[in-house]
């Protein structure tokens, strides 16, 4: 009897602290996501099969991520923060694995950024934004009393120089530009002074200058930029772009059914790669305004959710890990209808949660492991607590 009440609070404590509204709010985005890109992969389907390679490895990343949220959800977050060099080591080994042994699929000739895990590929840039995220609100809570001082920032730059150098070498350009956001979105949460703002911009335009210029921004990705002032002179790399676009714009308010879409249907013709990084073409023409919009609202809604418990997180590193987590939804969300709307170059960045992509989904239910843990221990009474032992 005693170890059935013990067990009756383990769960009611697990129960009391858990964050059900970030959870839910994932979950919801991870299947409507599922029914996009099932949509989108659906006219490819041959030889009696069910579903496609891409449906059935996303479906298990959000599985397996899901399980890895609520165990992460229940460790506590200052134990995560702490282990930091083993989280740092871990990311940066495995990148440098994937330089000499990453796989570039067919989509991303370009960029040898995968590894084959035979059910799906695995990205490790994604699992390094992660542990960016911890190693970094570490670094920037060991130094809040002095963050504005420049021999602070100097060593906080050093930190960011790793991460991006690693993607660059893998040929992930996009990665890189997420991991600068995320950057500057923390540096603004910690409160660093607006000037080091000011400077940062005025060193990234000399830069950009002096990168285009010299030839180091060369070959595809600067067709890519050039593209976007004139695209009737770059009609096949604007191809994905400007298709996307008219799918987009076809739906109309309530779009022309779902497994209905000409676009998306369309055997040839159709916006390539859909099911990947233009996923939100599937949602506006099939689902209309109203389901491109309701995209944006679930995972506009998920980013407040992770900012609302940063900003009641217990304590400093809590606060910095909610908002790289939310800086890194909005960098991707941003990004990536940037790229849809051919507002931006296209670089490869997934929607969270929407696109196809194993290692996506599965390092964002990481990250919001991590949220839900903060939430968890800034709330609950430590004798409520629900441990995994």
């Amino acid at each position: 009897m005693e170890k059935l009440n013990n067990s009756k609070k383990g769960f009611s404590g697990f129960l009391k602290g858990f964050d059900f509204i970030s959870l839910f709010l994932a979950l919801f985005a991870s299947a409507y996501g599922l029914a996009l890109v099932y949509s989108a992969t659906h006219k490819s389907l041959t030889g009696g099969k069910i579903i496609s390679s891409d449906v059935r490895s996303m479906f298990v990343s959000v599985v397996l991520g899901l399980i890895i949220a609520v165990i992460v959800s229940n460790i506590d977050y200052e134990i995560i923060s702490k282990l930091w060099p083993i989280a740092a080591a871990a990311c940066v080994g495995l990148m440098i694995f994937t330089y000499f042994f990453g796989k570039a699929p067919a989509s991303r000739p370009d960029a040898r950024s995968w590894l084959d895990l035979k059910i799906f590929y695995f990205q490790p840039s994604e699992l390094l934004k992660v542990g960016f995220i911890i190693s970094f609100s570490y670094h920037l809570d060991m130094v809040r009393d002095k963050i504005n001082e420049l021999k602070t920032i100097i060593p906080l730059l050093v930190h960011i120089a790793v991460p991006i150098g690693l993607v660059l070498l893998t040929g992930d350009a996009g990665s890189a530009l997420i991991f600068m956001i995320m950057f500057i979105g923390m540096l603004f949460f910690a409160r660093v002074h607006w000037g080091y703002f000011v400077a940062g911009i005025c060193a990234i335009i000399v830069g950009f200058t002096v990168a285009w210029r010299t030839g180091i921004i060369s070959g595809l990705q600067r067709t890519r930029i050039v593209a976007l002032f004139y695209p009737e002179q770059y009609e096949a790399v604007m191809y994905q772009q400007e298709h996307g676009k008219i799918a987009l714009g076809s739906g109309g308010l309530f779009g022309q059914g779902y497994l209905r879409g000409d676009m998306t249907q369309a055997v040839t013709g159709g916006v390539p790669e859909n099911q990947n990084d233009m996923v939100l073409t599937v949602a506006g023409e099939e689902l209309g305004f109203i389901g491109a919009a309701a995209v944006v609202l679930l995972l506009g809604l998920l980013v407040f959710k992770v900012l609302k418990t940063a900003i009641s997180a217990r304590d400093n590193v809590g606060y910095l890990m909610c908002s790289g987590i939310a800086v890194m939804l909005f960098a991707q969300v941003v990004v990536n209808i940037g790229m849809e709307l051919s507002l931006l170059p296209c670089i490869g960045i997934t929607l969270p949660l929407f696109s196809a992509g194993g290692s996506s989904s599965l390092c964002i239910y990481l990250a919001l492991g991590l949220e839900l843990s903060i939430y968890r221990y800034s709330r609950a009474p430590k004798e409520t607590l629900f441990y995994t032992r």
